[in-house]
């Protein structure tokens, strides 16, 4: 690795907080004790009624507040991204930690290669983040095919160029779950290099006003079927991608489907993925369209051949 190269990457984080006064300090120590300090961190303050904003400022300088009202994680994080001067961003949720060598690592595995994207593995917690109850290390180095089937991997342990997350359209404000695995496939169609960090550096809080403990299931398969509906537009205006990742694709918007509608979300919202769905039974790769729910679609619609597909498959 080039020092030259891995000097010139300056790392903005951005950590969104609404009502986070609770565990801001120690996330912003566990940003600010990193032995590659970060250039910046954006903390936006999204309408919080508590103390995030005077926490956060009495820290100084590299931290700086961005206070606006609450509209939501998406549109804070953009809103910092609009202000980032670094090279390279980290988003960084004002309840979660980085193990203090994460952005030395991160930078690194991206240094030899301009314009890669780097992933690093997590370790979720309860109360210790040295006892964490689950670990997950990146498994491979393509966005394609799994991050159809799930998303790889929680905000923080990602590393990407800040001008590669405006030309992916940044975080869509109308998606309220599921935000961050909207825009990691959107990266992904980019075709940056996927430079898998084989270190635990990114540290998720579990309690209990956390997003993942608070989020109800239906709430859960409603962004899972805007997400999908999303990404199944996508490739189909990209044929080439289509045709290499149409079979994941076609059988994670049926899961996504089946999911949606045994949580009574009314098929009326799932008319964008019910008609990628459509598009992708009659133009999707030959592993597609022979199949059995496949001709089923073309001929009755997606509502009643999914519905079929449910009984017949169910047990």
């Amino acid at each position: 690795m080039s020092s030259t190269k891995s000097s010139a990457i300056a790392v903005s984080i951005i950590t969104p907080c609404y009502n986070g006064a609770r565990f801001l300090a120690q996330t912003l120590e566990s940003a600010l004790g990193q032995t590659r300090p970060p250039l910046e961190i954006l903390v936006v303050d999204d309408g919080s009624t508590d103390d995030s904003a005077t926490i956060a400022e009495s820290f100084g300088p590299p931290v700086r507040v961005i206070r606006q009202a609450n509209q939501g994680e998406s549109v804070a994080r953009n809103r910092a991204l609009s202000e980032a001067r670094g090279t390279h961003v980290l988003f960084l949720d004002a309840d979660d930690l980085l193990e203090n060598t994460s952005l030395e690592r991160l930078a690194a595995g991206v240094a030899a290669h301009p314009g890669a994207v780097a992933i690093m593995g997590c370790a979720w917690f309860a109360d210790d983040p040295a006892s964490p109850y689950e670990t997950k290390l990146p498994a491979g180095s393509a966005f394609f095919p799994d991050i159809i089937e799930s998303n790889l991997a929680p905000p923080h342990c990602w590393l990407v160029p800040t001008g590669m997350v405006a030309r992916a359209g940044g975080f869509c404000a109308d998606m309220r779950w599921y935000e961050d695995w909207d825009l990691w496939w959107r990266v992904g169609m980019l075709e940056p290099i996927l430079v898998p960090v084989p270190h635990l550096g990114a540290l998720y809080r579990r309690h209990p006003g956390s997003q993942l403990a608070t989020t109800k299931l239906a709430d859960q398969t409603r962004g899972h079927a805007q997400l999908m509906g999303r990404m199944a537009a996508a490739f189909l205006d990209r044929p080439e991608l289509l045709r290499r990742h149409g079979d994941q694709l076609f059988w994670s918007c049926v899961i996504a489907l089946r999911r949606a509608r045994a949580n009574h979300l009314p098929w009326a919202e799932l008319l964008p993925l019910s008609e990628a769905l459509r598009d992708i039974a009659s133009r999707g790769p030959e592993t597609v369209t022979p199949s059995l729910l496949s001709r089923t679609i073309r001929l009755f619609g997606v509502r009643a051949a999914v519905t079929l597909h449910a009984v017949t498959t169910r047990g």
